[in-house]
């Protein structure tokens, strides 16, 4: 309704300047050849201040329209139906979800074996979901974890996850707050805001729809951390996304393959500069459904962790995290045992999955200073 009412005033400010014009292009018509100086100038005025307003209201409609992304994203994941884990693996692509499931193993694994055995280990997740990654945590051995995300309808389904968790090592609580809005000290007690691990998997792009929201994010997380304490994450690939791009033909604004597809909003761009507010819509068969994403250019991304006293470790391709990472004998054990190579270690997911997951890499920062 508000974007509405913008475009009527909009349109009635363009037309009111317009009118005003009317008068003296009626009057210069006969004598455009002779136009004295100030004639010209006020006809130049007057048309920047067309322009200036034209833009403005741009500017105004876009920032509405961009405060909405929060609310579609939050209400896109409460109205997700919860399928079950049988309906799950009959999905098209399960083959990708497993895949992508085996890379958070593979980090969360990396990275909680970094700390020693005596230490009682608490992580903070944030867009935990449906706490999809809570066994996860569960068989790393971890002692605490709080779950954060905005949507609603996901915390619950998270609570009701963990009650029916067997053989609990560890606390959690869970509690709704959107990360990159609001300070975690709005809803967190000071006893309970320090954490050895704090984990964004699959989320952090949306907080590079504004500078605000990414300030506010890295803002939460580093003083979340203790010192010496872990950031993980997974998040698009800017690299993967600037090579597609080069590769498109005049007139198109995105790709696709037989199961994924990526079509910019913004103008398209290779520079990434300012590094926010670079959207896309972002649709995957059987998981994401044309839901508006936004670029994490890395580079810009860890310069601006090194402010928040967040040091970069680790920066894979998906890719690339499948080909090291089976070294740990146990992390290959796992990819057999989800269907993801055969017992020679062929690659077992199909073609347009392994593309699919070229779209991403995984990350991990230190926390420096105090």
């Amino acid at each position: 309704m508000l974007l509405i009412e913008i475009e009527e005033t909009s349109e009635k400010i363009l037309k009111d300047i317009k009118k005003d014009e009317e008068p003296l292009n009626k009057q210069e018509e006969p004598y455009k050849k002779y136009k004295t100086p100030s004639i010209v100038r006020e006809q130049t005025d007057m048309d920047r201040r067309y322009e200036r307003e034209r833009i403005r209201m741009n500017e105004v409609k876009r920032d509405i329209q961009n405060e909405n992304v929060s609310d579609v994203v939050r209400q896109y994941y409460n109205e997700r139906p919860e399928v079950g884990k049988k309906r799950r693996e009959r999905s098209p692509i399960i083959g990708l979800k497993n895949f992508n499931n085996w890379v958070k193993s593979a980090l969360i694994r990396k990275f909680t074996k970094e700390f020693p055995k005596d230490i009682y280990l608490v992580v903070l997740d944030i867009g935990c979901g449906k706490g999809g990654d809570l066994l996860k945590w569960s068989k790393a051995g971890i002692a605490g974890y709080i779950g954060i995300d905005s949507a609603e309808v996901s915390i619950m389904q998270a609570r009701e996850r963990f009650r029916k968790m067997k053989n609990l090592n560890f606390v959690a609580k869970f509690y709704v707050l959107d990360c990159y809005m609001y300070s975690l000290e709005t809803i967190l007690p000071p006893d309970e805001r320090k954490f050895d691990i704090v984990s964004m998997q699959f989320c952090m792009h949306y907080a590079f729809e504004t500078e605000e929201k990414c300030h506010q994010m890295l803002s939460n997380v580093s003083k979340s951390l203790l010192r010496g304490g872990k950031f993980i994450g997974t998040i698009p690939n800017s690299d993967f996304i600037i090579e597609k791009i080069k590769k498109l033909k005049n007139g198109e604004k995105g790709w696709r393959n037989s199961i994924y597809r990526v079509e910019f909003i913004s103008p398209l761009t290779c520079e990434f500069r300012p590094p926010f507010g670079h959207r896309y819509s972002f649709y995957l068969e059987d998981a994401v459904t044309d839901i508006p994403e936004y670029v994490v250019p890395f580079e810009a991304f860890r310069a601006l962790a090194l402010d928040y006293d967040l040091e970069m470790l680790y920066c894979k391709r998906f890719h690339d995290v499948f080909f090291e990472e089976q070294k740990d004998y146990e992390i290959k054990m796992l990819l057999q045992r989800m269907n993801l190579i055969n017992n020679q270690g062929k690659r077992l997911i199909s073609d347009d999955e392994w593309d699919t997951a070229g779209f991403y890499l995984a990350f991990a920062f230190e926390k420096r200073g105090l």
